[in-house]
This record gives structure tokens, C-alpha cells and sequence, in this order.
């Protein structure tokens, strides 16, 4: 596999990444603590502090930017997952809250903070909903060469409903290995949709279920046995 410093891809990305993650989540309490246990302390002291906290934050700006750049590698190498897309999702939410942090208690309107970084998180969640983060997992793993890494198409297969539809538009240009794969795994899915009741129900795994029912025969022409566990 590809080596970084007698590291692999994987290890470099994935140990590099969470750790940074880890420490840019824990550097935004301490800065919040500190503010707080200074809000009635002179000027003065508060002047330092915001000087202190602004040269933490430039810093931790370049250890999120190479963090980023770490899981930038590790899904060129291995492709997108849903793990490494919502930690991505997750590190960029960070970031926005620590400018926010700059913007507002580093500027004495500590009261602006809590309900903006609220706010960020629902924008958060909207963004992740809009862009369909199973479709977008699928649609980067194809458009990845073969080269480099072939498809899993188990793993696609297993995604939620949502991957379901351009799976199916997909199948013809996938190569046969992978394609037997997610023939499998979506006959797999359809079984488990077919046993859902109203508790279940919703738009996409209403219109994933009347999808494979739609192209059951082509999905058994090129279905393969599972892997055995």
C-alpha cells in the first residue's frame, strides 16, 4: 500500500485526522472556560486573554487545515465513507465555530456565542440533508478510477435507501466484480425493504423499494454469493 514516512495512507489520515479532531473539540471548552472565569476580572487581564486566545486559534487553524488535508488523502487513497464524511462534516462545523468565537467573545459579546453556534449546527444538519450524504458516498466512489482502487460494492449496497436510485442508474458502467456485489446487496435491501410496515415508512425508501422491484431480474442476472463472514 502507499507509504507516508513508513506509515500507510491509512494510518497517516486516519490516526492524524481523529487526533486533531480531538484536540481542536477540547481547545474550545478551555477557551470558553477562560473567558467566563475572566468576564469580571479588569480589562486588562481580559485584553491578554483575548490576545492569548487569538494566537491559539490561528494555531489551531493550521492544525485543522492539516487535518483536512489528512482525510483528504485517506479518501483519495480509500475512498469516501460515511465515517470519514461526517467527521469531515464535523471538523468544518468546528472550524465555523471557532470563527465564531473570534467574531464574538474575543470581541466582548460572549451572549451572541451559544445561540449563533446553535444555529450553525442546524445549518450543519440542513447542509448534510440537502446534499444526500449516502447518494454523494456512491457517486464519489465512482467517479474514483478503477486503477486505484476498485468499487466496493458491498459496501455501497449496504448504504441506506437513499444510495439506492444511483446505484441503479450506475450499474451498467460499473465493472462485473463490483457489479455481481451490489446486485447482491440490493436484492439483499429490497428483501428488507419488502418487510417494512407504516413505522418505517418514507419518501426515499418508498421510491428505492418501487426501484427494485422495477429492476429485480437484471439485479439476480448479476447478483454473486456474499462474503462469507
Amino acid at each position: 500500500g502507499a507509504q507516508v514516512v513508513g506509515l500507510t495512507y491509512a494510518e497517516y489520515a486516519r490516526r492524524g485526522f481523529f487526533e486533531l479532531v480531538t484536540v481542536s473539540a477540547l481547545v474550545l471548552p478551555v477557551l470558553l472556560a477562560g473567558d467566563w472565569l475572566l468576564r469580571n476580572e479588569p480589562h486588562g487581564h481580559q485584553r491578554v486573554f483575548r490576545m492569548v486566545a487569538a494566537v491559539l486559534l490561528g494555531l489551531l487553524a493550521i492544525v485543522m487545515a492539516s487535518a483536512l488535508r489528512r482525510m483528504r488523502l485517506y479518501v483519495a487513497e480509500y475512498g469516501l465513507s460515511e465515517i470519514r464524511l461526517y467527521s469531515t462534516a464535523f471538523m468544518l462545523y468546528l472550524a465555523a465555530a471557532f470563527a465564531w468565537f473570534a467574531c464574538t467573545a474575543l470581541r466582548g459579546a460572549r451572549r451572541r456565542f451559544a445561540f449563533g453556534v446553535l444555529v450553525q449546527g442546524f445549518a450543519t444538519l440542513g447542509v448534510l440533508h440537502l446534499v444526500n450524504p449516502d447518494a454523494l458516498i456512491v457517486r464519489t466512489n465512482l467517479a474514483r478510477p478503477v486503477s486505484q482502487r476498485p468499487f466496493d460494492g458491498w459496501y455501497a449496497a449496504s448504504l441506506s435507501a437513499d444510495a439506492v436510485p444511483v446505484l441503479l442508474e450506475a450499474l451498467p458502467r460499473i465493472d462485473p466484480p463490483a457489479r455481481c456485489s451490489v446486485g447482491a446487496g440490493l436484492l439483499a435491501q429490497r428483501h428488507d425493504l419488502e418487510q417494512d410496515d407504516w413505522r418505517n415508512w418514507n419518501l426515499s425508501r418508498a421510491r428505492a423499494r418501487r426501484l427494485l422491484q422495477d429492476h429485480w431480474q437484471r439485479l439476480q442476472a448479476d447478483a454473486c454469493e456474499a462474503p462469507k463472514s
